[in-house]
This record gives structure tokens, sequence and C-alpha cells, in this order.
């Protein structure tokens, strides 16, 4: 279904560890109804009441959609528009357009989707373990996740995972949760793992363009399919703006993060 905007009103602002946290929204507005239909992956622009002052609205995943009143995102303080929305409270409202972008590709059996994430890269692969693990023909067992950050801190929402049966595999930097260093290296071993045993896997991954880049990097040298969900900065969110293009390969040197993904195959990027 094609992207709408409509007026939402804050329900609920949870503070989490590390500067994120989650903000629950809801809609009365018929013209909302396509966010239920949201892929993971696919992403909302925010903006707030606050006249010219942040005039651009901000891209978020979405990181879940359970019906077509509501939504919510995972997000953390990094400047001044996320400062103004981790203080928002409920019943202020903001301007929503969504969903937008292409999503991930559904798990399936046979197939096990190594759900790498770092940072505020969660959300999509959230929203990817929930379908999973409320999909029969699907089911938590063929999802994985990899999660890494500077610290436990940054490891957040992890009951979610627990209780949806996903195994983990955590990463930190300063060995406070799971292993010490970068997720790379977790993934790495998994996929030696999956090597040795002969399994079927394919890798989705969010995060930081630095971790982004190490991921598509192993998927290529081990021949696995791997899919990316790029951040870029938009002002748009439809590809009116030119704003967030990425370089690619193929006849056009480059595409538009918010209209042709965010989700793009590792071999498409040119980095």
């Amino acid at each position: 279904m094609p992207a709408a905007q409509f007026d939402v009103i804050v329900v609920e602002n949870r503070a989490l560890s590390g500067g994120y946290f989650v903000l629950e929204f809801e809609t009365t507005s018929a013209s909302a109804s396509s966010v239920a239909e949201t892929r993971p992956g696919q992403f909302v622009m925010l903006r707030g009441e606050w006249g010219r002052d942040l005039l651009n609205p901000r891209a978020f995943s979405i990181l879940h959609a359970p019906d077509d009143r509501h939504f919510s995102i995972l997000a953390k303080i990094y400047g001044r528009g996320t400062a103004r929305m981790a203080a928002l409270k409920p019943g202020e409202r903001m301007t929503a357009t969504a969903p937008l972008g292409r999503g991930f590709r559904p798990a399936r059996r046979g197939v096990t989707q190594l759900l790498v994430a770092g940072g505020v890269g969660l959300p999509p692969l959230h929203l990817q373990a929930r379908v999973a693990a409320s999909d029969a023909g699907a089911g938590a067992d063929t999802v994985e996740l990899l999660y890494g950050g500077r610290n436990s801190d940054d490891l957040v929402l992890l009951d979610d995972f627990a209780r949806w049966g996903v195994q983990t595999h955590l990463a930190t930097e300063d060995g406070s949760a799971g292993a010490r260093g970068y997720v790379t290296v977790a993934l790495r071993e998994r996929l030696a793992s999956a090597n040795r045993s002969g399994e079927r896997v394919e890798i989705l991954s969010c995060g930081p363009t630095p971790m982004l880049r190490a991921v598509r990097a192993i998927g290529l040298d081990e021949g696995v399919p791997t899919y990316l969900c790029l951040e870029e900065n938009m002002a748009c969110g439809f590809g009116a703006c030119l704003g967030c293009a990425v370089p690619v390969h193929g006849p056009k040197p480059y595409r538009y993060c918010c209209s042709d993904g965010p989700v793009f195959a590792a071999e498409e990027v040119r980095w």
C-alpha cells in the first residue's frame, strides 16, 4: 500500500539504557491504515510541532505496527532532534509519513537468517524476528540475532528476543556483555559453523555504516546472500530531495536510500 501522511499523538515514551528510548504513537486518521502493512526495514518520517526550529522531519525504522492505529520506533539521543523527541510526553503531537521504502525479504523454512544489528540499527531486525516468531510458516528458529554495541547499555530490548525464542549472540567492545569485540567477529564464527555443517544462511544487517561495510565484505567473501538496511540522512523520504544518494553498480551510478531502499543487496552497493 502507498505511504500516507497523518497526525499522531504520543501514547508512551519509554526510556531505556544508554540514551535509547521507545516512542509509541497512536492516530485516528483513516489514512494511516497502511501502517499495519509495514514490512521489516520500512521506515517513517516524523516531525514535531516545532515551528521553524528543526524544520526537516527525521527518518526512523518502524519497530512495531500492531494495527492501523498504532506504531512505535526506537531512537537514541544524538542531537537536537532526538533530544526533543526523548522529552516528548503522552498527548503531544507529531506528523508522520509511513510506511516508506523497501523492506527485507521474509524469513522462510530451510534458510537461517542471521540478523546482524548495531546500535539503532536494531528496529528492522527486531521486527523481522517478531514476524518470524509469529509466522507458523517460518518460526523463530529461522532467525538468529547477532547484536553488538560499545557496552551493555547499547544492547536493548533483549527480553523480546528471549520471549520469542530467538537465539542471540552478543558482542560488546568493552566485554561487558557477550563476547569482547565487534559483532563481525561473532558473524565470522557463525558463518564458519554454517560452512562446516552445510547449513543454508543469509545475512540481514542494519547499523552504523562502518559496520555495514564490514558485514558487506564478509558476506561477499563468503558467498552468502547479504542484505543491508542503510542509514542515510533524508529530508523527504520519497525521492524528491535527492539527498540520500547511494553509489551502486549498474547502468545508473546512484540510487536513493528512501525510494530504492533502504534495503539493498550487498552486491548492489558500490563501496
